[in-house]
């Protein structure tokens, strides 16, 4: 098995890590090679004689063609462009599994690269102790296997991005929008929700747009914010930057959370309302976030939910499942 991309990043470590859990698995031998053609969002897998591209692109743009390939597999992909042989990723989450080991697999070439330093330095820190967090991977080994009570405690960390780095008119309205939607939401269930820990990432348009609801950046490192969603059960989350969601939604997932979020409107197998999450009506309808949130505790109905996501996470997920699945359902298309 061989995997190409352009050069590490924390976008490619599902299948990096995926691809390492398979190999070990079924005794393949695994090689990781670096390819300046292939964009930096994606990854070209070849396995079985057959190309897998995997394009990891928040945008529902594609950033290669698929028919160059026998299957093309897109992150934040309309349902409308699902076909014969493009397949959805799914949501993405950037976790790492045995991440020494994985060093000891690659060749020198690639580890002496200095265009991978930043993933190679990350992947050698391995508790966490002076890598920046920014990216920093979730280890899977260190999962919930069951849903825990944690009283229904509600989370909602999130940024703010400011409208005037842009230039295009459509993406100052989709910021501004977003932005109102997240200073509101977290006022709506600080007042409403005793139990709940939400705020915004301490940054000079935030102080400026909403100094209530600042963060101690102290706490704000991912390492922290992972502790703390083990104590949470209801996760609310919201698209990115491109209209679709980021990795937020796919952390809640696999720390078993019920998850309250905005319209889902990309390809995501199996991922349904009600059973994996509850949704607002629209980008702007914070005001509907107390009801969603009172539906799932009343009869700890969040507890179902997140043992559902629990599950799902680790069927879609979780590199012992991640590439075994896609490779299963694009086998039936050989």
């Amino acid at each position: 098995m061989r995997l190409e991309f352009h050069h590490w990043t924390p976008h490619h470590n599902m299948i990096v890590f995926s691809s390492l859990y398979f190999c070990e698995e079924n005794d393949i031998n695994f090689d990781v090679q670096i390819n300046p053609q292939i964009s930096w969002n994606g990854a070209i897998l070849y396995f079985s004689n057959k190309t897998f591209y995997f394009d990891y692109s928040d945008d529902i743009q594609f950033i290669d063609d698929p028919q160059k390939y026998d299957f093309y597999l897109k992150r934040s992909l309309k349902i409308a462009d699902v076909n014969q042989n493009v397949f959805p990723l799914n949501l993405q989450v950037n976790y790492s599994y045995k991440s020494l080991k994985l060093l000891s697999k690659l060749n020198l070439k690639f580890l002496t690269n200095k265009i991978n330093r930043i993933e190679i330095i990350r992947a050698l820190d391995y508790f966490n102790t002076f890598t920046n967090l920014s990216h920093n991977a979730i280890d899977v080994r260190r999962l919930l296997n069951k849903a825990k009570d944690n009283d229904g405690k509600v989370i909602f960390y999130t940024r703010l991005w400011n409208p005037d780095n842009h230039i295009d008119l459509e993406e100052k309205e989709r910021r501004r929008l977003q932005n109102e939607f997240r200073i509101e939401s977290c006022r709506i269930i600080r007042k409403n929700f005793k139990n709940a820990s939400v705020g915004l990432f301490p940054d000079l348009l935030s102080s400026k747009l909403a100094p209530d609801l600042l963060l101690d950046k102290n706490k704000t490192s991912l390492k922290e914010y992972f502790g703390l969603l083990r104590q949470c059960n209801i996760g609310i989350a919201d698209d990115g930057l491109k209209d679709t969601p980021g990795w937020k939604i796919g952390e809640y997932l696999l720390y078993g959370q019920a998850v309250v979020t905005t319209p889902i409107n990309v390809a995501v197998e199996n991922f349904n309302e009600h059973i994996n999450y509850e949704k607002v009506s629209s980008r702007s309808a914070y005001l509907e976030i107390p009801e969603k949130i009172e539906y799932l505790l009343k009869d700890k109905k969040y507890l179902k939910i997140a043992q559902n996501n629990l599950d799902w996470s680790n069927e879609y997920l979780h590199p012992k499942n991640y590439l075994k699945r896609i490779l299963s359902i694009t086998r039936n298309n050989y």
